[in-house]
């Protein structure tokens, strides 16, 4: 097993994090003509400080299988709308990083649109990742959001092509006019097309690949609008609830959608940006159900099923994502998911747990705990007006 040991991390994030940059050779791991680059990409932990142990095992199972050299979680690492106050907060942060900060592996993450929902702010819980050894994130520039910057992996073979990984912070949920979900916006998109205009003034031809949670509207031109009852057809949620949808093979080529996209819908022109970044593919969670990838215009548009079984998700195709670089060719890749069926020999918990999560099935517990409640009060009046109904009765016969 090829370890990767972080050293000087702490003092490359201090000196880095004013710039948005972070040098992968300070954080420990490289491009090399020996040995591939290897990601694994962790989506919507999205749990509260009480761990589910199927998340956990899928976890720690992905990080001994994959063995990789970098981590990357894309978002939604809490549920924060469950989480009230910082000690609770911290908990939920540690049970999601700590798999990976025991191994000793560099991680890397964005925000997503749950995370804040806890009203501790996406900058103080920057700070709390930070605390842990090994963590890449920065804040940098005054930009829309937190936690926007990127990654330099200078390339031995080929030094005109370093591989530059983007972060962005796709926003939680957009402004009035402008659909449901968040999105880059174009003050971030003017930063990432700067930066990387500076970057081809030292190298020749850098290869990007971006990470951010919800995905670009361009995700819907890689699928089919289908009528209701369609063989494998799925229905979306927010504004295109009732429509179905199917994936176009003309444009996918591997994985699954268990669920529409719940991509941004207002169009701010990040994925023209993409275009004049050399931006080879785009990494996404949000969507726990699916794991497609696609490619649209030259850009590769790649999905992560949820890691989490606080929330929905697929059952035993719960996973991770593995992406592989290599030094002669930066720009192809080699991806695959990681599923928990294939990884954990732990059955999953039953009454529909694995499926609906355990925050979901609470909720329709008590459902159901309400539903008994009334009907048995209703049986109790209904008997009340029946016996009242026979006394009355009784005494008019009596008299």
């Amino acid at each position: 097993m090829r370890r990767i040991y972080v050293f000087c991390l702490t003092l490359a994030v201090l000196l880095t994090s004013v710039l948005c940059v972070v040098s992968a050779e300070d954080a420990g791991f490289s491009l090399s003509p020996d040995y591939p680059l290897r990601i694994l990409i962790i989506a919507d932990p999205q749990d509260i400080d009480t761990p589910q142990p199927a998340m956990l095992s899928l976890m720690n199972a992905s990080l001994d299988a994959a063995e990789p050299d970098l981590v990357v979680f894309l978002g939604d690492m809490i549920h924060g709308r469950d989480l009230r106050g910082e000690d609770r907060v911290k908990k939920a942060i540690d049970a999601a990083v700590s798999p990976v900060v025991e191994r000793g592996v560099p991680f890397a993450l964005v925000f997503g649109n749950h995370d804040e929902e806890c009203k501790i702010s996406k900058e103080e819980q920057l700070k709390i990742y930070q605390s842990y050894p090994g963590c890449l994130a920065v804040d940098g520039e005054d930009l829309p959001g937190c936690g926007n910057y990127y990654i330099v992996v200078e390339n031995p073979v080929k030094p005109e092509s370093p591989v530059v990984l983007w972060f962005m912070d796709s926003g939680s949920y957009a402004e009035e006019g402008k659909g449901t979900y968040g999105y880059v916006t174009e003050e971030q998109n003017e930063w990432m097309l700067s930066a990387y205009e500076e970057l081809c003034r030292k190298y020749a031809s850098p290869v990007s690949y971006v990470f951010q949670h919800i995905p670009v509207p361009q995700v819907y031109n890689m699928i089919k609008k289908v009528p209701f009852g369609t063989s494998g057809a799925v229905t979306c949620y927010g504004p295109n609830f009732g429509k179905w949808y199917v994936l176009d093979d003309e444009y996918i080529w591997a994985g699954h959608m268990g669920e529409g996209p719940c991509s941004s819908e207002y169009d701010s022109g990040e994925f023209d940006a993409w275009k004049k970044m050399n931006v080879k593919a785009a990494f996404f969670g949000h969507d726990h159900l699916n794991d497609y990838c696609g490619t649209y215009e030259g850009i590769d548009m790649v999905t992560t099923s949820g890691v989490g079984f606080y929330l929905y998700g697929r059952g035993d195709e719960h996973g991770t994502r593995l992406v592989t670089l290599n030094a002669e060719n930066p720009a192809e890749y080699e991806t695959k998911m990681l599923y928990y069926k294939d990884l954990v020999s732990e059955p999953l918990p039953g009454l529909f747990v694995s499926s609906l999560g355990v925050m979901l099935r609470k909720y329709l517990f008590m459902i159901i705990a309400a539903l008994v409640l009334v009907i048995v009060l209703i049986v109790l009046v209904i008997r009340w007006l029946v016996k009242r109904h026979k006394r009355k009765k009784l005494k008019r016969m009596i008299a």
